[in-house]
């Protein structure tokens, strides 16, 4: 993923509310959003490295990575890319165990890693992680979080944006249109505005948009998940896929009665 927004324990009857998009090179070959064979989690799947980018749990723990470009005063990475595992199995391998988040963030390898973050979610604790910027692993309290390319809760207009429009719909039950189309929106960001993470001015200000669409370099957004669950542990997920003509919808729903909130 490269841009998520969730609001964590802020609303009793919907514990988690979440939208996300994937944004990548449109030729990287790529399965939709599917539950995976003796693993019980519902994911996409990058076909060239075999990871994904947000995955559930058919027990409702969660996990979703973005990649994380380094701010113009960070250590860049001294290894070739090529090199580094991949950061795509974060989120699998977390759910094919059964430590808590906790757990899995401190013992993580992260000089195995390019730069990533990390969010997990084990049914008890949210925490985030990243390999940069020297941010520790660290449980997260109820509240709203951005996240894109940088650390979360970045400064970026994005993640401000997506914040502030998701902030304004917490009056109600979570809709996947509302979601969705907040995510999709294509401002791009006044130039003082921008991050400055090293990479060329056009390409800052392609991706200063919520929902990126850049032909020239075959590069876009190419799909759109919003997910909630409410306090009877129902979980209900929309994914769109935009690599077609016409928007391709996925929609998933179950309960799981162990995630019921206590009355």
């Amino acid at each position: 993923m490269c841009l998520i927004v969730l609001a964590h324990l802020l609303d009793t009857d919907y514990p988690l509310i979440m939208a996300a998009n994937r944004d990548e090179f449109r030729h990287r070959p790529t399965e939709n959003m599917h539950w995976w064979p003796n693993i019980d989690i519902l994911a996409g799947k990058d076909l060239e490295a075999g990871g994904t980018w947000l995955a559930v749990h058919k027990n409702g723990r969660w996990a979703a990575v973005t990649n994380m470009r380094p701010t113009t005063n960070a250590k860049a990475p001294a290894n070739d890319l090529a090199t580094f595992k991949t950061r795509g199995r974060l989120a699998v391998d977390f759910l094919s165990q059964n430590k808590t988040a906790i757990e899995f963030a401190a013992e993580l390898q992260m000089e195995q890693f390019a730069g990533f973050n990390l969010l997990l979610w084990d049914n008890h604790q949210l925490v985030y992680c990243a390999n940069q910027e020297h941010c520790q692993p660290q449980i997260l309290p109820a509240g709203l979080y951005g996240l894109s390319n940088g650390c979360l809760n970045s400064d970026w207009p994005k993640v401000n944006d997506v914040k502030d429009r998701l902030q304004k719909t917490l009056h109600q039950p979570p809709q996947h249109q509302l979601l969705q189309q907040m995510m999709q929106h294509t401002k791009i960001a006044e130039d003082q505005k921008l991050p400055k993470t090293g990479i060329p001015i056009d390409w800052e200000r392609r991706l200063s948009a919520c929902f990126i669409d850049a032909p020239d370099y075959n590069y876009g957004t190419r799909t759109c998940i919003s997910v909630y669950r409410d306090k009877n542990g129902k979980i209900d997920i929309l994914e769109t896929c935009f690599d077609h003509a016409t928007p391709l919808e996925q929609h998933f729903n179950w309960t799981n009665k162990t995630l019921c909130m206590p009355a």
